[in-house]
């Protein structure tokens, strides 16, 4: 049986195929215009897939297929009925699910979470997403939206975070906040920036900076001596272990499985990530911190998987 499965991002759009549990096929292409286009262009990928599960970065209603808040994809998402428009151009049985619940799975079944029952997982790209484990299944809730570990509070006043709050895991830990955090540290560093990287010239305001540098760059020149890279890195790590802490706490959860373009530097940010758990230990135990295997294929891999469920 050939599952599709797509994950939908803001700027690209990942596919996957899987035939029982080996990926067939796979391909990036840039994300259409707006949902309707999108789901045309999902339909025409692989015409003959027997099941589709698509991944979207927001809150969606599993059980009508509906997109209720996405907003990072172009065009306007909120209820748009991606399952029903797929299944009339398709005929295949669709789900529709959160992008970091498809991580999940796919990690749960077939990656670095594979035989473990209690996990929490976090994303980590240009926002911070997250999801729990228990008992062996991926814990959904109402909205498709339990387990946004990106959105505990770890600082109340720290900056404003797209949710609505302040101080969100996300504003410290995600891509864009790492690069924030060292153009801050960088307008206070004579002499050229990056120098080690090679990346830019004389350093500017954290504007400047984080209009021409990645967060992989930033990883880059923190390997590289640079201290307020390296810096950038331990307070991402920081705010991560105190929303993993948090997680532990409510859970119980024993592993941690972190994924996502951001987790290449998980070991620049295990360090301040450990020792904020381990200052907790008394009450959450032991964690074991794993990075995720399957790679940027993972939210794909788990929309197939979630697809071949609803066959």
């Amino acid at each position: 049986m050939t599952a599709l499965g797509i994950d939908v991002g803001g700027t690209n759009t990942k596919w996957v195929t899987l035939d029982g549990d080996t990926v067939s096929g796979s391909g990036t292409v840039p994300t259409p215009p707006g949902p309707e286009e999108t789901v045309r262009l999902v339909a025409s990928l692989v015409p003959h897939a027997e099941s589709i599960g698509i991944g979207l970065p927001g809150h969606v209603d599993r059980d009508t297929g509906t997109a209720l808040f996405v907003p990072n994809p172009p065009g306007d998402w909120d209820g748009y009925p991606v399952g029903a428009r797929l299944r009339a151009l398709t005929g295949a049985p669709v789900a529709v699910v959160n992008d970091a619940r498809a991580f999940a799975l796919a990690e749960l079944e077939l990656g670095a979470a594979r035989g473990l029952s209690d996990v929490l997982f976090a994303v980590l790209g240009t926002g911070v997403g997250g999801a729990v484990a228990l008992r062996g299944a991926v814990l959904v809730g109402p909205r498709d939206n339990l387990g946004e570990i990106g959105h505990v509070t770890v600082s109340p006043w720290g900056p404003a975070c797209c949710c609505g709050n302040r101080g969100c895991a996300e504003t410290f830990a995600a891509g864009p906040a790492i690069v924030r955090a060292f153009g801050s540290g960088a307008t206070k560093v004579t002499g050229p920036a990056f120098t080690a990287a090679g990346i830019i010239g004389a350093a500017g305001g954290a504007a400047a900076i984080a209009a021409r540098v990645t967060a992989a760059e930033v990883a880059d020149a923190a390997r590289a001596g640079d201290d307020r890279a390296a810096q950038a890195f331990e307070q991402a790590g920081w705010a991560l272990g105190v929303a993993l802490g948090d997680a532990a706490a409510f859970f119980g959860a024993p592993t941690a499985v972190v994924g996502g373009g951001i987790a290449g530097a998980l070991d620049l940010m295990r360090p301040t990530l450990h020792t904020e758990l381990a200052r907790r230990r008394p009450l959450i135990g032991e964690i074991t911190v794993l990075p995720a295997v399957l790679g940027p294929m993972a939210g794909a891999i788990g929309a197939a998987l979630y697809g071949r469920r609803s066959g």
